[in-house]
């Protein structure tokens, strides 16, 4: 059951989206839902590495220049960023919208802005499902995640910028 908490990311998310703490979240996932041109959901995957809260009122993200995600945003601007986690869902939507077509760091990828409009907390109802929650979030395995960590960090000073 789904919550409206504000058009702002709390405290909490604001602080986990920061990006000064890669560490702790380095093999987590970040899935996201953009609308295609045929009204459907289209989902996709970032990491901790591509996304960054500029403040409690926007996020940063590069996604690849020419993936269908970045073509949806750029037609309609409709994003949805789900975190993940134990004890932990969140849905973050608003309105994005391209700042560069192809980064400095990354060229093959776009800077993008997240207007947050939305920001909704889920968990499951305990009169249906007592003593049930998340028990972890979605991760991946990176073998070169050493080497992407160092990246990133040039990667999310410039989404900040």
């Amino acid at each position: 059951m789904s919550k409206l908490l504000g058009a702002e990311l709390t405290d909490e998310l604001y602080h986990r989206l920061a990006g000064d703490h890669l560490d702790a979240v380095a093999d987590k996932v970040i899935p996201i839902c953009t609308v295609d041109a045929k009204g459907w959901p289209h989902p996709a995957l970032l990491s901790y590495f591509e996304v960054v809260a500029k403040d409690p009122r926007n996020i940063r993200l590069a996604t690849y220049t020419d993936s269908t995600t970045t073509n949806n945003m750029r037609r309609n601007g409709k994003l949805t960023i789900v975190i993940l986690d134990e004890r932990m869902a969140f849905y973050i939507k608003g309105t994005a919208e391209e700042i560069l077509p192809r980064m400095q760091c990354a060229p093959h990828n776009a800077k993008l802005n997240l207007r947050v409009e939305q920001v909704l907390t889920d968990h499951a109802d305990e009169q249906f499902e007592p003593g049930a929650y998340l028990s972890a979030g979605v991760t991946y395995y990176n073998p070169n995640r050493a080497r992407e960590q160092q990246q990133a960090v040039a990667l999310l000073r410039e989404l900040r910028e």
